[in-house]
């Protein structure tokens, strides 16, 4: 399995870390943008060639946004060996993109004040250990010291070799906490998708409807994400590409993981989505338009010891040398989105792969940075690989 280097090592399964998001691309929707002038638009079309050639991804979808001008291209194939071209309005699986929509609705329940992000988790989770002293905005900020389950060997395996089967949240809960603790709860940092999980759930305990409904209701009705989902079965909306992976493969073989269940992500990684609804969304995600200016603030203090090398967690959602970033990560899909609010500019990548590069960069994260060069050289993300 594959494994990060921002956070300590971690499964890659379902999100590399890091970060995420925010495209606040001006007051204008990425579909009422302007097209971009022709000197930047031929900067970024060569830097995502020479940037492609150098990824395992079959297919690239890829939308920049500066001010009120944009930048939506494809390359590529929608398969590996294929002749099919990714279209701009095809569905890919955005992984743990999916955190930043988890840790938008808990921040919206905390402003209606039926959430403190200082109360303690055993109010959900009793038999939690330790319950009493993870608080809720150590589960967003990576500082609960719970494992992630995807680090649970067995759990893994089982899901690696029947990648249909559907998965209950409290399975996936079970394992992470059943997992010795990485550290005193609120003094650490470790990249654990259980924490999204277990937010998920407390979303679904406070609202009393399950997280499908609350994503539909509270984001992606009102901000017109009309190709969006937290689909329940392993079937994509067409269009669609095919995403493969070595993940439980043998030998040099890869395996087609187009339609594995997404319930095995859950709240940390099971939303499909498109590159037009991604950037109406990154863009309220950056602005903070979905929350209040003061939450917008909170969501933005980072966990202290997450800290290193430009690069920092905050709640469900990260900074990269100025970005406010996060990338998404399951078997057969890659996804980057970022945004840099100096330059008001955005960056949405998707792949159709989550197979590393040579160098061992996840495909998305690195074609974000050679992207991010060309838009603001001063503020080059690391991304997350």
């Amino acid at each position: 399995m594959k494994s990060s280097t921002f956070p300590p090592k971690v499964i890659a399964l379902l999100a590399l870390p890091m970060l995420a998001l925010a495209l606040a691309l001006t007051m204008v929707s990425p579909a009422g943008a302007s097209k971009m002038r022709p000197a930047m638009s031929g900067k970024l079309s060569a830097a995502l060639t020479a940037a492609k050639a150098e990824t395992n991804a079959p297919g690239v979808i890829v939308g920049v946004w500066i001010g009120n001008r944009s930048w939506t291209v494809t390359r590529g194939t929608t398969s590996r060996g294929g002749s099919g071209r990714p279209k701009l309005t095809g569905h890919t699986r955005i992984g743990s993109v999916t955190k930043t929509f988890t840790g938008t609705v808990i921040l919206q329940l905390v402003a209606e004040g039926k959430i403190k992000l200082d109360e303690s988790i055993d109010r959900w989770f009793p038999k939690a250990r330790n319950g009493d002293s993870i608080t809720v905005r150590d589960l967003g900020t990576m500082a609960s010291g719970i494992d992630s389950y995807t680090a649970n060997d067995s759990i893994v395996n089982q899901y690696l070799t029947r990648p249909r089967t559907v998965w209950e949240q409290s399975t996936l809960i079970n394992a992470g906490l059943g997992m010795p603790q990485k550290f005193t709860p609120g003094d650490g940092f470790q990249y654990s998708n259980t924490n999204f999980v277990m937010l998920g759930r407390i979303i679904e305990k406070v609202t009393h409807k399950p997280i499908a409904t609350v994503m539909q209701n509270r984001i992606f009705r009102p901000l017109g994400m009309k190709q969006s989902s937290y689909p329940a079965t392993p079937k994509l909306p067409a269009p669609y590409w095919n995403g493969d992976t070595t993940q439980g493969a043998t030998g040099d073989s890869i395996r087609n993981a187009t339609h594995w269940s997404p319930t095995f992500e859950a709240a940390a990684g099971q939303i499909v989505s498109t590159l037009s609804d991604m950037g109406r969304y990154t863009k309220a995600l950056g602005t903070g338009s979905l929350i209040n200016p003061r939450l917008q603030k909170v969501r933005l203090r980072p966990n202290p010891a997450s800290v290193a090398g430009g690069r920092e967690y905050d709640f469900a959602l990260g900074t990269d040398h100025g970005w406010l970033a996060h990338s998404g990560e399951v078997p057969g899909y890659n996804s980057q989105v970022g945004y840099l609010p100096s330059k008001k500019a955005a960056i949405v990548i998707f792949t159709n792969t989550d197979i590393a590069n040579p160098d061992g960069a996840s495909p998305a994260s690195s074609l974000f940075s050679a992207l991010a060069r060309v838009v603001s050289p001063k503020y080059v993300p690391t991304g997350a690989h």
